[in-house]
């Protein structure tokens, strides 16, 4: 018998195993993506272990490093930006060249503030923060979840 012939017998067949093959991948990845989201993953490495003590002790540690660290409102933009941030915690703590200190970036800033404001909207409804719209949450609460110091060195940090 010929591979034609054994295809057109077996299609049905190969289909399955392609859709079976896809849902198992599916589930492989969305329980990786679910895993890399807790902090038991996020405090794996080396730098991140302070980060990791520090919120354990807050008030918010009912929540997820990707609740405050990641954008909420686009799952696509949360996954391209949750890569970029694994792929530049990799390369530093690869290269183990992470400060005392580890400084949150400008654009890593602006996720933490958008999503404080998401969370706590009912709260600075009525403040000069949503009146502003340019709402500055870690200016002032700065050390609240991470009990950190300012710094002038270091390396910029989603």
């Amino acid at each position: 018998m010929g591979w034609k012939k054994y295809l057109e017998r077996n299609t049905l067949a190969f289909m399955l195993i392609g859709a079976l093959a896809a849902i198992a991948g599916f589930a492989i990845a969305g329980g990786g993506i679910a895993y890399a989201d807790k902090a038991s993953f996020c405090s794996s490495c080396h730098s991140m272990q302070h980060a990791a003590v520090t919120w354990q002790a807050s008030n918010h540690r009912q929540f997820s490093c990707g609740d405050c660290h990641l954008p909420q409102e686009n799952l696509v933009e949360k996954m391209i930006v949750k890569g970029q941030t694994g792929m530049h915690d990799t390369y530093h703590e690869f290269l183990r060249d992470y400060p005392d200190t580890i400084r949150i970036s400008a654009k890593g800033r602006a996720i933490v503030n958008d999503n404080c404001a998401r969370c706590h909207a009912y709260t600075i409804g009525n403040t000069f923060m949503s009146a502003s719209g340019g709402h500055a949450c870690t200016k002032c609460h700065r050390g609240m979840i991470h009990n950190q110091i300012v710094v002038k060195e270091g390396v910029p940090v989603e």
